[in-house]
């Protein structure tokens, strides 16, 4: 039998998909694993397991120290706008590396 304690649920931009990290043990080897599921959400059935990883005891340390490093950088938060028009940036010719 497995248990599980959800650590986190990370929505994305798009309202029917999410990232939920957990903590699974099973009874068999007394082992904590942590997942990260992609989940989807549909009406007929509500959420759903896309893909799920599991992340080894020994790959966690690895991957704290990825996460946490100088090397990532916060991600830009992108928004979606509907309906609207794209903006079109102009560049004189000396910007575009056209000068004559």
């Amino acid at each position: 039998m497995k248990t599980e304690t959800i650590l986190n649920v990370f929505p994305s931009d798009d309202e029917n998909r999410r990232l939920v990290v957990a903590v699974e043990r099973s009874e068999q080897d007394a082992c904590d694993r942590l997942v990260l599921r992609q989940e989807s959400f549909s009406s007929d059935v509500g959420w759903f397991v896309q893909s799920r990883i599991a992340v080894e005891p020994e790959q966690i340390p690895g991957l704290k120290i990825l996460l946490t490093g100088q090397l990532v950088k916060q991600p830009l938060r992108t928004h979606r706008v509907t309906g609207a028009t794209p903006s079109i940036l102009r560049f004189d010719r000396l910007a575009a590396g056209q000068a004559s």
